[in-house]
C-alpha cells in the first residue's frame, strides 16, 4: 500500500501534478514506510515544476473514524526524521523544498498535511542540484562571498526579519544542493561545467546560514518584529507546541519519564517565547516615497477615468492634455516601484512588512513645488513614538538599501 502510493506520488512528480492522497487507514509503520520511500531522495519532477503532496490526515465526525488518532504525529515525525521542517508559511516553490505544514479546512471539515519535497528536475539532465538559484540571485551571491562580506550583504540588502528569513529558506535550498554534489564527488563521478562552477563557488555555507539563524533569534529577543512578523512568529510556535504536546504524550506511553521530562522543558520555553513575542510592540515601517505613490497612483486612475469616458467620443483639449501624461504617470510610477533602494525579497515581504495605507484626502492647498519626500525605510514603533530614520534620497549600488535598523541601537 506505501508502494504503491508512493509510485503514485512520483508520477505525479513526474508529470508536473501536485497530488492529494488520502491516509485513510494508514498505520505508523505505512506511513513511516510511505515517507522513505517516497521522500528520502529528492523527488523526479517535471522541469520547472515543485511539487506538492496534500495528505488527508483527519476529518470530523463524519470521517473521523477512518484515520489513526496519532497519524498527523507519525507523519510529522517520519518527515522530521529524513530532513523535513515544520513552515507554517510553506508553498510549493524553489525555497520551500523540505518542508511542510498541517492545515484544518473547516468548510470541507477535513485535517491536511502539505508536504513539499526536495526536488531534481528531469528536464535539466541532473543538473537540478547545481541550479537551485541562478548564478545572478542574491543566495547565489550570499553563497560565494566570504563570510564578512557575507554580513555585510546581510545588513545592506535583508534589514528585516523577514527578509533574512527568506534569504535563510533559500540558502538551506543551496546547501542541500551543494551537499549532493559533494556525494556526487566523493562517488567519483564527474560534475558538468555548471555544477562545477557552483561547487567551486560555494564559500562557508554553513557558517553562513547559523549566523542567518543567530540573528533571527537576536530580532525576535529584542522586539525587532512588525506586527506581522509577530503574529507569524507566534502561528509558528504555537505549531511546535503542539508537536511537543504530542511527543510528550508519546513519551509518556512508552514509560520514559526522563525524554517527557526534556520535553516539558522545551514547552516551557516555547511559551515563553510566546508570551515574549506577544509583549513587545510591533515595527512599523513606511515605504519609500509612499505619499508621491498613492498622489500618482490617484491622478493616473483619474485621467484613465476621463480617456475611458471619451472612448469613441471627441474628447475635449483640455482632456486630450492631460490624458497625454499617462505614460509618464506610469513609467514613473513604475521607476519608483523598483527603485534599488528595495532590499532583497522586499516584495515577497511586503505583506508582512508594510501595512495598508489608506489614502488621506487632498489638502485644500496644492503642496509646494520642493516638498520632500521619504526615500527609504522609515521605523517607528507602533504607537507611533519615534524608532528610526530614513536613508538619502539616491542610493547607490555599492552602498545598497537603507536599514531600517540603524538608528535603533540595541535594547
Amino acid at each position: 500500500m506505501s508502494a504503491a502510493l508512493a509510485e503514485t506520488i512520483a508520477r505525479d512528480a513526474a508529470d508536473g501534478r501536485a497530488g492529494e492522497y488520502d491516509l485513510a487507514g494508514f498505520g505508523e509503520a505505512w506511513v513511516d514506510a510511505l515517507v522513505e520511500a517516497a521522500f528520502a531522495t529528492p523527488t523526479r519532477a517535471k522541469g520547472g515544476f515543485y511539487a506538492s503532496c496534500k495528505f488527508i490526515v483527519g476529518g470530523g465526525k463524519k470521517t473521523r473514524a477512518k484515520y489513526d488518532d496519532e497519524l498527523v504525529k507519525h507523519l510529522t515525525a517520519a518527515l522530521r526524521a529524513r530532513g523535513f521542517e515544520d513552515d507554517r508559511g510553506a508553498s510549493a516553490c524553489e525555497a520551500c523544498q523540505g518542508t511542510y505544514k498541517y492545515q484544518h479546512d473547516t468548510d470541507k471539515d477535513l485535517k491536511y498535511l502539505h508536504v513539499f519535497p526536495r526536488v531534481t528536475h528531469e528536464a535539466e539532465g541532473g543538473e537540478a542540484a547545481a541550479a537551485a538559484g541562478g548564478t545572478q540571485s542574491p543566495e547565489y551571491r550570499a553563497c560565494a562571498c566570504d563570510l564578512e562580506e557575507f554580513e555585510r550583504l546581510v545588513e545592506m540588502y535583508c534589514p528585516s526579519f523577514s527578509q533574512k528569513r527568506a534569504l535563510l529558506r533559500r540558502m538551506k535550498v543551496m546547501e542541500h544542493a551543494l551537499g549532493a554534489l559533494e556525494q556526487k564527488v566523493i562517488a567519483m563521478e564527474s560534475l558538468n561545467d555548471r555544477e562545477q562552477t557552483m561547487y567551486d563557488s560555494m564559500v562557508e555555507v554553513a557558517a553562513k546560514i547559523e549566523f542567518l539563524q543567530q540573528a533571527l533569534d537576536d530580532m525576535i529577543k529584542k522586539g525587532r518584529l512588525t506586527k506581522g512578523e509577530q503574529g507569524e512568529i507566534v502561528e509558528d510556535l504555537e505549531l511546535k507546541l503542539e508537536d511537543l504536546n504530542l511527543m510528550v504524550n508519546e513519551a509518556n506511553e512508552e514509560g520514559k519519564p526522563k525524554r517527557a521530562e526534556m520535553l516539558e522543558s522545551k514547552k516551557e520555553i516555547v511559551v515563553k517565547k510566546i508570551d515574549s513575542v506577544r509583549a513587545k510592540p510591533p515595527i512599523v515601517y513606511t515605504v519609500p516615497h509612499e505619499r508621491e505613490l498613492l498622489d500618482l497612483k490617484k491622478e493616473l486612475n483619474s485621467l484613465k477615468k476621463i480617456a475611458a469616458q471619451s472612448k469613441g467620443k471627441l474628447m475635449s483639449g483640455a482632456d486630450a492634455a492631460k490624458c497625454a501624461n499617462i505614460p509618464k504617470l506610469e513609467e514613473r510610477i513604475a521607476n519608483l516601484e523598483n527603485s534599488e533602494e528595495k532590499g532583497w525579497y522586499e516584495d515577497e515581504c511586503r505583506a508582512l512588512l508594510f501595512p495598508p495605507v489608506a489614502e488621506k484626502k487632498a489638502p485644500a492647498k496644492a503642496k509646494a513645488s520642493g516638498a520632500k519626500t521619504n526615500s527609504g525605510w522609515l521605523t517607528k514603533a507602533a504607537k507611533g513614538g519615534s524608532r528610526g530614520g530614513g536613508g538619502s534620497a539616491k542610493a547607490s549600488s555599492t552602498r545598497g538599501p537603507s536599514n531600517p535598523f540603524a538608528m535603533l541601537g540595541d535594547d
